[in-house]
């Protein structure tokens, strides 16, 4: 007669048992009595289902802790980038907004015909931002004072900025 499972704490030390049970089984089932080692093992498997799935819960609770604090870690760094990526894009559009308003002062003291050549060099976005800082009436005489192919498409970008209420072209 095989004795009754008492159930260990540790799962291994249950499923070497439950090996050696089944192993005893293969060997002594023509001699013992089929019905009783069913049983056993079946009471085997009973007592240790509520212990494995309890196992298993503490593993998957412990890994999910660890995955949420290596989240909640990238979260931080995250933040800590975006803080950091915020702070450049707003000392860079501080330096655009003074080299913009210091090239608007500069274009404002030069003489037209002059200021017409270096306007008629740059990107006729950046070009038409300057104008459309300047006061109408140096504004005008710049434009007067340009290639007429090159006046009329400042002058449509311009247009183009104030019907879309751009501050820049």
């Amino acid at each position: 007669m095989i004795a009754r499972f008492v159930p260990h704490r540790s799962v291994l030390s249950a499923s070497l048992y439950a090996v050696v049970i089944l192993v005893l089984a293969d060997t002594t089932a023509a001699s013992a009595n089929e019905a009783e080692i069913r049983k056993v093992i079946e009471e085997y498997c009973v007592a240790i289902s509520d212990m494995a799935a309890e196992r298993r819960m503490a593993t998957q609770s412990a890994m999910l802790k660890e995955l949420e604090a290596r989240v909640e870690d990238k979260i931080a760094r995250l933040e800590q980038k975006k803080g950091e990526l915020e702070t450049l894009l707003k000392r860079r559009e501080d330096l655009r907004g003074l080299a913009r308003q210091e090239l608007v002062e500069i274009y404002a003291g030069m003489e037209p015909e002059i200021a017409s050549i270096q306007l008629e060099k740059l990107d006729v976005r950046l070009a038409s931002s300057v104008l459309r800082q300047l006061k109408p009436r140096q504004a005008s005489a710049i434009l007067n004072e340009m290639n007429p192919d090159f006046a009329a498409r400042m002058a449509k970008t311009i247009a183009s900025a104030a019907r879309n209420g751009k501050e820049d072209p």
